[in-house]
């Protein structure tokens, strides 16, 4: 899990973490265009956000997910954080 502050913060977490645990692994046989494919797809929509990856349901891959601002923030309200 990872506060992802930027576009930058969100590139280096991919490649430390999804790509090396993925069977999508960055590999010399990735081109730069497959490799922007998959970070395009699985962007987050919006930025700051949490990163964190989950066991897919047959268990062989990652799967990126994403809590956003918006939902820390009505998680603060119901537990009455200030």
């Amino acid at each position: 899990m990872k506060v992802l502050k930027n576009e930058t913060d969100y590139i280096s977490w991919m490649f430390d973490n999804y790509f090396q645990l993925s069977k999508a692994t960055v590999s010399p046989l990735m081109s730069d265009a497959e490799i922007r494919e998959v970070l395009n797809e699985l962007h987050p929509e919006s930025f700051p956000c949490i990163g964190y990856l989950t066991l897919s349901s047959s268990g062989c891959m990652h799967e990126v997910n994403y809590i956003s601002r918006e939902m820390v923030s009505e998680w603060a309200v119901e537990l009455d954080i200030n």
